[in-house]
């Protein structure tokens, strides 16, 4: 099993859906088909992070000849980076198929076991072009989720969506394309696998417009300030799983992409655009966060959070320091789950309100103590709760920051600040407001509370007893960023 077990891990799900498709199996089937798949993906994610040596780099590498005369491989492997996502990937697809458990369209089950298999093939990929593939696979489903299950004017912002990461991924293609006719003009042998094109050596002007192409494709999933239109309209429209397989997984991979082939295959050159990136994240900290502040959907306003709290991931990553590193991994995790269980939350909140809009709601904390505890849970964790680990992801960035200049570290800090006033004044009018409703407000169920527990106290453990998870990604993170010190001089 250990020789194939990242392939089992990326196609077991598509496998479900395959089998489930070809039998025309009944709504009942595809809901235990694809929980128990997402079960056994987690057994096998929970096995492979037992066995993990947080010392050692690359593991559980498989590496096979895919089309030959354009040496383009299936190449596949895992490191402290790409392990912390599939983590992620594995834990919250189970609370999602629990909190779908009453959908009857067969076509959300298919795209839900499809959307998986292409995250978790993009984060495992070490060929790009494979990597391109898995990136591309992951928006169709999304298309389809919001195009055909969303609400609202949900059929443009699906297409707003798509035409926009269209347009990175195509300057992303791109760039692969010519790194690998690059390495074909240096060795005389086409290669697109990750550790053969890093050894390219890349003029400047050239490296700039290549990097560009994939920095392009990246600040749009995550997204940056200025690549975020598409945003709200598409967490406002699509249906729950989508928004959190959207905030939760596929803008993490934006952050991802930067650190894998960003740091991977143009060092040198983020040196170039670092400013513009920092400058982008710091602008973003404080715009999303006065957006959510006057946003009155619920879910926009925690898209707004999320682009706020993602571009204090970037600004983190590009500081190069083993703070701000440390917290951006930290934060890559701890926010992904905070902001599964807040939009898990807004699902039932509709589901029993019937809206998402903070000005018709109220009065919850009277009627419903268990679903009043668990919403201000996940929104004080967005905001960084002390006592829950996005506390102390955000803590080490700000430290980070600090480091490298005292303005940043400030502006930096504002973030927390802005976050609690934006929380606190939403839980005040929904939970704490005037009942603007007559319907009779059901508290959670057991299936509910099994299916958010886990979130909260992977929050909790991750917060009180971080050294728990400190040593699977320290080690590796260091010497990461050593060899990156060491190319770039350091980033003052």
């Amino acid at each position: 099993m250990t020789d194939h077990i990242l392939s089992i891990i990326i196609f077991l799900p598509l496998f479900t859906a395959l089998v489930l498709g070809i039998v025309r199996a009944e709504v009942r089937l595809l809901k235990i088909g694809s929980f128990l798949s997402s079960a056994v993906t987690l057994m096998l994610v929970a096995w492979l992070t037992f066995q993990f040596d947080p010392h050692a780099g690359m593991q559980f590498v498989e590496h096979a000849p895919w089309i030959k005369n354009m040496g383009i491989s299936y190449y596949l492997g895992v490191d402290f980076l790409s392990l912390t996502v599939l983590l992620l990937i594995t834990l919250l697809m189970p609370p999602l198929y629990l909190y779908m458990k009453h959908e009857e369209r067969k076509g959300y089950w298919y795209n839900m076991m499809l959307l998986q298999t292409g995250v978790t093939g993009a984060v495992l990929s070490l060929d790009l072009v494979l990597f391109y593939l898995f990136w591309e696979t992951m928006l169709l489903p999304i298309f389809i989720m919001i195009g055909k299950y969303g609400n609202g004017m949900h059929q443009y912002n699906a297409m707003k969506i798509v035409l926009m990461t269209i347009l990175g991924s195509m300057s992303m293609l791109f760039s692969i394309l010519y790194l690998g006719y690059m390495h074909y003009e240096v060795t005389g042998l086409w290669s697109f696998a990750l550790n053969d094109l890093s050894q390219i050596d890349l003029n400047a002007q050239t490296s700039i417009y290549l990097a560009a192409g994939f920095l392009l494709a990246f600040v749009i999933k995550i997204p940056l300030v200025g690549f975020h239109t598409w945003m709200a309209p598409a967490y406002g429209s699509a249906p729950t799983p989508a928004v959190v397989i959207m905030s939760s997984i596929m803008a993490k991979l934006g952050v991802y992409g930067i650190w894998r082939f960003g740091f991977g295959l143009f060092e040198s050159t983020l040196l170039y655009y670092a400013p513009v990136i920092v400058v982008l994240s710091l602008i973003g900290l404080l715009y999303y966060a006065i957006r959510a502040i006057t946003e009155d959907n619920l879910r926009k306003m925690f898209a707004y959070s999320s682009g706020s709290h993602l571009s204090l991931i970037a600004l983190g990553l590009i500081l190069t320091n083993i703070y701000a590193w440390s917290g951006s991994l930290y934060l890559i995790a701890t926010h992904a789950l905070a902001s599964a269980g807040i939009f898990i939350m807004i699902g039932l909140v509709y589901k029993r309100f019937k809206t998402v809009h903070i000005s018709e709601l109220g009065g919850i904390a009277s009627r419903a103590p268990k679903f009043t505890f668990f919403f201000a849970f996940f929104a004080l964790s967005i905001a960084g709760l002390p006592g829950t680990g996005g506390f102390v992801a955000e803590l080490l960035i700000i430290i980070g920051a600090f480091k490298v200049n005292f303005w940043i570290g400030f502006f930096t800090a504002t973030t927390m600040l802005a976050a609690m006033v934006y929380v606190f004044w939403m839980l005040q009018r929904t939970l704490f407001g005037p009942d603007n409703s007559s319907c009779d407000f059901q508290d959670l169920n057991a299936r509910e509370l099994i299916m958010l527990l886990p979130l909260v106290l992977m929050l909790l453990v991750t917060g009180i007893a971080p050294s728990l998870f400190t040593p699977l990604f320290e080690p590796q993170l260091s010497l990461f960023l050593s060899d990156i010190l060491h190319t770039l001089g350091g980033v003052k």
